[in-house]
């Protein structure tokens, strides 16, 4: 008797027929997120624990100049990322992904920020102020304490969600990752981060984003070049 030839193996999953996460799904999850993430960095932020203003310090730290202005870059931004990657992403197994990578990034800066005491030496604003981005920095100071700064997790959060956009999303990662970037710059002349904080920052953000890729192949969740979902 002739045995039975063997079934084709399955074609791989198109991207246009994954699984997709619905806005309600998307804003349910990422507004949950980052409410959290605001609970307990404002929490740490402003408990008064002995922190150190020459922990990280160094003398290129002290060389970059203060540019209120920037701060533009440094509050607006951060939100702003978190909206377009909430409002971007499509692929519900990336996007779940993403939301893991988030905790974890929250829960390792968590940790860092309570052990690693430091401050920074900030130039605090007060009246008069000239101008409206001067009265804009000197709400940040207000709102945003100068602890919590190892590592940066608006370096960390906006580049990694960048990252991960970037796979579904191309081009609106592309728009996100100049955003992360100017926003990275700006932690340093608003004077809200030292350059150590940006470098693990960065370090951290690059972590997160293998995190929520491993294991995935190419073709697993987007692909590189495929027309942007409308």
């Amino acid at each position: 008797m002739t045995a039975a030839p063997a079934p084709f193996p399955a074609p791989p999953q198109s991207p246009r027929d994954e699984p997709l996460a619905s806005a309600k799904y998307r804003w349910l999850i990422g507004l949950a997120l980052a409410l959290t993430q605001s609970a307990i960095y404002f929490g740490i932020g402003h408990a008064t624990f002995q922190r150190s203003t020459e922990l990280l310090r160094t003398h290129l730290d002290d060389t970059i100049p203060f540019l209120p202005w920037t701060s533009w870059c440094y509050l607006p931004f951060y939100a702003g990322v978190f909206i377009i990657a909430i409002a971007g992403f499509r692929r519900r197994a990336l996007f779940d992904r993403t939301a893991r990578s988030v905790i974890l990034v929250m829960i390792v800066g968590a940790v860092c920020h309570l052990l690693i005491r430091a401050e920074y030496p900030r130039p605090v604003l007060t009246p008069p102020l000239h101008g409206v981005s001067e009265a804009f920095m000197a709400w940040v100071q207000h709102v945003d304490a100068p602890g919590n700064v190892f590592p940066s997790l608006h370096v960390a959060h906006t580049t990694m969600l960048s990252l991960l956009l970037l796979r579904d999303r191309p081009r609106l990662g592309l728009v996100t990752l100049f955003m992360a970037t100017c926003l990275a710059l700006s932690t340093l002349t608003t004077k809200q981060h030292f350059l150590a904080d940006v470098v693990s920052g960065y370090a951290l953000a690059i972590f997160g984003a293998w995190f929520a890729r491993r294991g995935l192949t190419p073709g697993a969740v987007g692909v590189k070049g495929h027309a942007e979902a409308t």
